[in-house]
């Protein structure tokens, strides 16, 4: 594609005020703050965001304002935990205005922009969406050299939301809100109200609603966010070891393998997103710890096959966030977990020798040296790389997966967990290591800090940004190609979000300015508007686990799965006692009850509401009809279920060996007791 550069005059409606102001500290004292007034319009950028009484993580939270809420900012200050903070005014959910404090890495200030008919003509060209041109102009007016090309996947947005919705392609963690969790077949068990684990209790399905939110490209177009659309081919000109000592200072990058991987840890930044968009503000560690203690370990659908993919170290924030991710390399070696050869978990060990020590010519490289060297190689973005190694095994370097003394394992390196899944009797890091020592493909085996990151960088070229999948989004979500929805790098629903935040870092304002090349993908049919992200929480349960009518026999028989019954009684029964049952204790049932029945036909309406306000009605059709059924006193009372009983037949009960428990109800509670009335 022929690239196009704009010029145009930029009006940047900002203003700027320097002075001091004191606030009280968490604790009670005065603490100087100093404040620089930037003021205007701005519309908040993260799933949910804290409104907190004071500037600064340490401050209570007052509420919670969602992706895409207009607030105005009236001042601007470093709050108690160093990081840059908005005082801003908001409309609450009761349609008053207030006032809060807002962690500043999460609010996109409004940028004026001048028309430019040169830009509206390429937009129109490219083909994007109105909805899609606001965020664009935005960013023109501060990026004017950036090229936006629009990617028509020919995809219709609700099948793609249909795809990615198969667990367990997409994953957030569990400690996310109940809304972004899945309660499809498979995903959610209606009997416990719990999910299923995809890793433990650690990582479960997520849910349509969240899965919207992150797919909507239009939620993105902000100067952190947009990243994840960047383009990785290597770029010699732009892609600089000066701009790679930058993004990696902090972190065990910044050293070298020598040095045996430790360097300086990152610092822990005022990220204030509790539920946000996987995307750590500045200054934010990447990581609590190497392979978040193996509990981010994440899926992959092969084929038919599910997965399990190791987990890198996740951005651990207030987000919550998760980034775990290990691709599957398309390269199958011919042994492998499951043999009887001698190794760590049952596998065959080493193809050969290797040496723990790391070399005196590899000691002299620093970790910036091999990793500039892997993006020549491998034609991948070294920005990229690096941002890959940091999620990967966080931060401080110490995952037993590049320690090079891991037990049966010593001397070899996987720094970008390649093949590192659970199989078998062997752990993921244990499959990981394995597949680094096996000879093959990629300079194998990796018996050296080098040799890993050239070939695991040689390895995500050719799989991924060689074939389509060249931004980290794609690399998430397969929208290209004829592998549609497979082939997917990680399953963490805020990875690609999170790893563009990441190496949106790694440009300085200056490197900002020059051309640099985002891929943004376009589906058919999608809403007018960007999808918000849900912010529901609480038990989502809103099903029944018994139904029944006093000394009647509904039809079919009941299953919490059905919500529609019917019923025939006899013209002399003039009212009816419905009794049901909620799966979950903290749901509320309504519609229970002595039920008057009014000329020849009336429905019966059972509603239950969850606890997060989510509601399902079951109907029961009851027909008058001479010589109907009458009330059987030897039904008694209580609801059916679907338990399965010796004892056989009960209240409402039609189908043998169904158990109803009178006056003991599954659930224990909204049962509600009245006679039939004839």
């Amino acid at each position: 594609m022929r690239k196009i550069r704009w010029n145009h005059i930029l009006a940047a409606a900002v203003s700027l005020m320097i002075g001091a102001v004191s606030v009280l500290g968490p604790a009670g004292g005065l603490g100087a703050i100093t404040a620089y007034a930037y003021t205007g319009p701005a519309t908040v950028k993260a799933a949910s965001l804290n409104v907190r009484s004071g500037a600064g993580t340490s401050y209570s939270s007052q509420g919670k304002l969602s992706s895409g809420t207009q607030v105005t900012v009236l001042g601007e200050q470093t709050g108690t935990d160093g990081q840059t903070w908005y005082n801003i005014s908001y409309t609450g959910s009761d349609g008053a205005q207030r006032t809060g404090y807002v962690s500043a890495a999460y609010v996109q200030a409004a940028v004026s922009y001048s028309p430019d008919a040169d830009f509206e003509a390429y937009l129109n060209a490219q083909g994007f969406p109105e909805s899609y041109k606001n965020g664009l102009r935005q960013l023109h007016a501060q990026y004017p050299n950036w090229v936006f090309q629009a990617m028509h996947t020919g995809l219709d947005w609700n099948t793609v939301i249909e795809n990615e919705s198969l667990p367990p392609r997409s994953l957030v963690n569990t400690a996310s809100i109940s809304s972004w969790k899945s309660v499809e077949d498979g995903a959610y068990n209606w009997d416990t109200s719990t999910w299923t684990g995809f890793d433990g209790s650690s990582w479960v399905a997520a849910s349509d609603g969240i899965i919207r939110y992150y797919m909507d490209p239009r939620n993105f177009l902000d100067e952190t966010y947009i990243f994840q659309f960047l383009s990785q081919e290597y770029n010699s000109a732009s892609q600089t070891r000066e701009g790679l000592e930058a993004m990696v200072q902090g972190t065990f990058l910044s050293g070298s393998p020598g040095a045996s991987g430790s360097g300086p840890s990152a610092s822990t930044g005022g990220d204030d997103s509790t539920t946000g968009p996987g995307v750590v503000g500045p200054g934010a560690s990447l990581s609590p710890g190497p392979m978040a203690s193996i509990s981010t370990r994440e899926y992959n659908l092969v084929g038919d096959k599910v997965e399990l993919v190791a987990p890198g170290a996740s951005a651990q924030s207030e987000s919550q966030t998760g980034s775990a991710q290990t691709q599957t390399s398309t390269d199958q070696t011919p042994s492998g977990p499951g043999t009887s050869q001698s190794g760590p978990g049952g596998t065959s060990g080493p193809a050969g020798d290797s040496s723990s020590a790391t070399s005196s010519q590899e000691q002299s490289l620093s970790y910036v040296d091999i990793i500039m060297n892997a993006a020549a190689q491998s034609g991948v973005n070294p920005y990229v790389l690096a941002s890959m190694i940091i999620q990967e095994q966080g931060s401080e370097g110490t995952s037993p997966l590049i320690s090079g003394s891991y037990s049966g394992y010593e001397g070899y390196y996987n720094f970008f967990n390649v093949e590192a899944y659970q199989s078998g009797s062997m752990s993921a890091i244990q499959r990981g290591l394995w597949y680094a020592s096996q000879s093959g493909s990629y300079g194998r085996p990796w018996n050296s800090v080098e040799k890993s990151i050239i070939g695991g960088a040689q390895n995500y070229g050719e799989n991924y940004v060689k074939a389509g999948q060249n931004t980290f989004y794609l690399k998430k979500f397969n929208v290209q190609g004829s592998n549609l929805y497979k082939h997917q790098y990680m399953s963490n629903i805020q990875a690609a979000a999170s790893e563009g935040a990441k190496l949106s870092q790694a440009y300085t304002a200056s490197m900002k300015q020059n051309a640099l090349d985002f891929i943004i993908p376009v589906y058919e049919n999608m809403p007018e508007q960007a999808c918000a992200a849900p912010t529901g929480d609480g038990s989502p349960n809103n099903k029944l686990s018994g139904l029944g009518v006093d000394g009647f026999v509904l039809t079919p028989s009941f299953s919490r799965d059905t919500e529609t019954y019917d019923l025939i009684v006899d013209t002399s029964v003039s009212s009816v006692t419905v009794q049901a049952t909620a799966a979950d204790s903290k749901a509320t049932v309504s519609g229970t009850g002595s039920i008057a029945l009014n000329g020849d036909s009336t429905d019966i309406q059972v509603t239950v509401q969850a606890e997060n306000g989510a509601v399902r009605t079951y109907t029961i059709h009851v027909a008058r009809q001479s010589g109907g059924a009458v009330a059987s006193g030897s039904l008694g009372q209580g609801t059916s279920s679907e338990a399965s009983s010796p004892s056989g037949g009960g209240p409402g009960v039609t189908g043998p060996g169904a158990s109803v428990n009178s006056g003991n109800t599954p659930g224990g509670s909204n049962v509600t007791v009245v006679t039939v009335t004839n």
